[in-house]
């Protein structure tokens, strides 16, 4: 069993591409020293992020995201286990709006997600696209 856990939060930063980008590299780096995959999203303000691996490692991390002054009001959207990995890595997941096209592609692979017919993972797909539909 996978552990999965989505929060959202609010950047505390003047958000420049460049800072993005550094907060992209901390992330994959963390993701993986705790072998994790997932997303992360940012627009308008806000993060997205999908966290997936062994529960203790995704709450060890989620410690570690709750310490970083760069966001604040973390918010847990969904939490628990699942059958199997929503993504394989972290390596294509980092989402700006300056990547419209790839909001695109996670939407279809949400999509693809809801045709797995798994119930859990329904709920977080669903959870996610009401997240993204008002980043």
């Amino acid at each position: 069993m996978i552990y999965q856990l989505v929060y959202v939060s609010d950047i505390c930063i003047t958000p420049y591409q460049k800072e993005l980008n550094t907060i992209f590299t901390k992330t994959i780096a963390n993701n993986e020293i705790y072998q994790i995959s997932g997303f992360l999203a940012y627009r308008g303000g806000n993060f997205l992020q999908l966290l997936e691996g062994d529960k203790l490692k995704v709450l060890a991390l989620y410690d570690v995201i709750k310490s970083d002054n760069r966001h604040k009001n973390l918010t847990i959207i969904s939490e628990g286990q699942v059958q199997n990995r929503a993504f394989n890595d972290y390596a294509g997941g980092f989402l700006t709006p300056l990547n419209s096209n790839i909001f695109d592609k996670l939407e279809s692979y949400l999509t693809f997600l809801r045709l797995l017919e798994n119930p859990k993972l329904n709920e977080t797909v669903s959870a996610v696209e009401a997240i993204l539909s008002k980043m």
